[in-house]
């Protein structure tokens, strides 16, 4: 992670020296390469190149609080105070309105914008987390050491070369570098800078000697050059925020794919995504990173596209997020773990404008189901987890997903029988994210989609299930009874393929026992009528479990059989779910004034 920031920092800089040297934008690239980050320029830029006239003030500014006294002679300031209070004013802004019935989205447009203009600064997550983890003495240090450096700027550019070069032992050249040249004229001659966990996280108090020789409590320290950087990646390509209804924390740093992104593309759609990427509780927010920031890249898929060149999925362009959490304990924080989050592999890269309409509403689909649930409740938390792990484990067999499926099945029968709408997964839905990972499987799952026996089992389950359930609260239609625990049922039956049978085989007879008992009650009469199922669907869905196996045709069964079929006349009630997209209630969740939205 610590890798990434100094990656982000570094491109920004390099950007602004090729217009100095070239008078023109420089189509700066930013790519992991797995064991590091390059950052590369279409121009050839020499370190020889640069002259006194070059220099460019810290592209950070030094954080000004209360306690900390005034800043140094040419630096430019961030004062901390008044942004919180520019901050507290927006929000109470906000009360405000809410308290006189406003909403904010039927605003004009003019009074919306102007709104937006005293939102907090995107600056503002990256200060406020380097305040609230005490490392804001390490990086007005860094800002310090740098503009002590203006009038040997050229010298400093050969040792940043030095430095990014990537040859073994760059950086401890680097250091000795700067150590001729302090020395040279009088600057601080350490090269070394407190190495603060939030640009830092990998290393901690105590245990990282280089020879294991003792346990020590002291702090860890790197060369002042390459936190500078780190500070200026924070600011650049992370999304500091704090966990919602806690004060724990959270830092996303941005991982470039191998083929890189263009600077520019990063900055503008960062830009956006920092103001649209708000607070939440601790999985849920991993996931909405993953999901909101490839809903980004599909509204601007062409910029995308351009920026990158031709590749097959989101993840073909940016990996994911890596991920920092740290842990309030009081009177400091700890980190806890420090994990990657991918983008959604079931994604595939559209080819036109209206196919990117098409994914992006499934994204959106998805975003809906997740914002929906509540991680407070147990039940639910454990589904988020499921869903969490479906998007970083990249397992073709889709373990993750169908645990994933299988427990929101029975979240849908709960909630529809409170009489609350819920958001389904839809048949396309499924389709999608199955067909994405048949390349990689050995054995492929299309033919089980595909077979009319399996269709019209899950068919049956669904009628069984969710829709007798919606008639049943909604309509109080009670024709049919409703089959609750099926899902489970068929879940534990499914490791022995002749009790999962045995299980299905007694649902199968019981739906077509009532299927001939409401028609016989009808005697002609109008009702409502269910999918027959016959004994050759039953032969097809036996051969199937014979050429797979009974948990992966109950997997899908489950999946397929509570999922809604929008080609089908389904009550269009069951289409209503709860909308995760910014709301009045939700600006203020989590929020105070220390850490504006974010």
């Amino acid at each position: 992670m610590a890798a990434l920031l100094a990656g982000h920092g570094l491109a920004a800089w390099l950007a602004q020296i090729g217009r100095d040297l070239t008078g023109d934008a420089v189509d700066i690239r930013v790519a992991n390469l797995g064991q590091g980050m390059t950052v590369s320029a279409p121009v050839a830029i020499h370190p020889e190149q640069v002259r006194h006239n070059h220099y460019q003030q810290p592209d950070l500014k030094w954080i000004l609080t209360a306690k900390n006294g005034s800043a140094p002679d040419g630096v430019a300031v961030l004062d901390y105070e008044d942004e919180r209070k520019h901050n507290t004013a927006y929000y109470d802004r906000l009360k405000a309105m809410r308290k006189d019935g406003i909403n904010l989205r039927n605003l004009p447009q003019d009074e919306r914008n102007a709104l937006e203009q005293q939102a907090p600064h995107d600056y503002w997550p990256a200060a406020a987390i380097i305040n609230q983890m005490s490392a804001i003495n390490a990086c007005n240090k860094a800002v310090e050491r740098w503009a002590a450096c203006k009038l040997v700027y050229p010298e400093l550019v050969a040792i940043i070369w030095t430095m990014a070069s990537g040859q073994p032992g760059a950086i401890d050249l680097a250091m000795d570098q700067w150590e001729a040249l302090a020395k040279q004229h009088s600057l601080e001659k350490n090269p070394l800078l407190s190495a603060t966990q939030v640009v830092n996280p990998e290393q901690g108090k105590g245990a990282n000697r280089a020879k294991a020789d003792a346990l020590t409590i002291g702090g860890q320290e790197n060369f002042w050059l390459l936190e500078y950087f780190k500070y200026g990646g924070l600011f650049r390509g992370a999304l500091p925020r704090t966990v919602q209804g806690r004060k724990d924390r959270k830092t996303y740093v941005l991982v470039p794919a191998a083929g890189g992104i263009e600077l520019e593309w990063h900055k503008k759609a960062f830009a956006t995504f920092q103001k649209e990427f708000w607070a939440s509780s601790a999985i849920k927010m991993d996931i909405m990173v993953s999901l909101r920031y490839t809903a980004l890249m599909l509204t601007d898929w062409e910029g995308a596209q351009r920026s990158t060149g031709r590749r097959r999925h989101p993840s073909d362009y940016v990996e994911g997020f890596t991920v920092a959490s740290y842990k309030d304990l009081g009177s400091a924080v700890a980190v806890m773990n420090v994990s990657m989050i991918g983008l959604p592999d079931w994604v595939e890269w559209p080819k036109k404008s209206d196919e990117a309409q098409q994914i992006t509403q499934s994204v959106e689909d998805h975003q809906r189901i997740i914002g929906a649930l509540d991680e407070s409740k147990s039940e639910e938390e454990r589904l988020l987890r499921d869903y969490r792990d479906f998007l970083t484990s990249r397992d073709p067999a889709l373990r993750a997903f169908f645990a994933f499926t299988t427990g929101y099945a029975g979240h849908v029968i709960r909630q529809l029988s409170k009489r609350q709408r819920v958001r389904r997964l839809t048949l396309d839905h499924l389709k999608v994210i199955i067909m994405a990972n048949e390349s990689a499987r050995p054995k492929k799952l299309t033919p089980i989609i595909e077979n009319p026996g399996f269709k019209n089992i899950a068919s049956a389950i669904r009628q069984a299930t969710v829709q007798q359930q919606f008639y049943k609260t909604e309509r109080n239609d009670n024709t049919y009874d409703v089959r609750y625990g099926l899902a489970d049922e068929l879940q534990r039956h499914a490791r022995d393929s002749r009790e999962f049978l045995r299980a299905l085989s007694e649902f199968l007879t019981d739906y077509s026992k009532e299927n001939a008992r409401v028609m016989e009650r009808a005697k002609g009469k109008g009702y409502r009528k269910r999918i027959p199922i016959s004994t050759e669907d039953i032969a097809q869905l036996t051969e199937l479990i014979d050429a797979y196996d009974a948990q992966t045709v109950a997997n899908m069964l489950i999946a397929f059989g509570y999922a809604r079929d929008v080609r089908a006349e389904e009550p269009s009630e069951q289409r209503a779910g709860e909308n995760t997209s910014t709301t009045d209630e939700q600006d203020e969740q989590g929020n105070t004034s220390d850490e504006g939205p974010f």
